[in-house]
């Protein structure tokens, strides 16, 4: 009866263990921004992070080390360090391309793709007639 607690606890332990490993893991690459954004500056990763409707990369890399990729991205920030655009690369051309444009209080109210996809405004976003 002993071993059989001994286990339960053991692989629960186990199991925690690796939850907490893998919940900071992903903590890591949602926060993995370049550590200096400066606006109007290309910065590229084949990392890309999408959390709601922008997309943003993870960790940068030189450009030299991405272009050696399938897939690479590219961002731009403004001054706010938001991103303004956001361009997927596949085999060097580019495949698609988000924008965004932002309400004086921050908020997103406009997100563009081209192509392919189509062009999405956000639901707090007032609508234009």
């Amino acid at each position: 009866m002993n071993r059989l607690h001994s286990a339960t606890t053991n692989s629960r332990t186990v199991l925690v263990a690796g939850l907490v490993l893998t919940l900071c893991a992903l903590a890591a690459s949602a926060s993995a921004r370049p550590e200096k954004i400066r606006a109007g500056v290309s910065y590229y990763s084949d990392e890309l992070i999408e959390t709601g409707p922008v997309r943003d990369i993870g960790t940068e890399r030189n450009y030299e080390e991405v272009f050696q990729r399938y897939r690479y991205y590219e961002v731009l920030y403004d001054e706010s360090k938001r991103v303004v655009r956001c361009r997927e690369y596949e085999r060097g051309e580019v495949i698609r391309e988000d924008s965004y444009r932002y309400a004086e209080d921050g908020s997103l109210l406009e997100h563009v793709t081209d192509p392919p996809g189509k062009s999405a405004k956000p639901a707090s976003a007032p609508t234009s007639n």
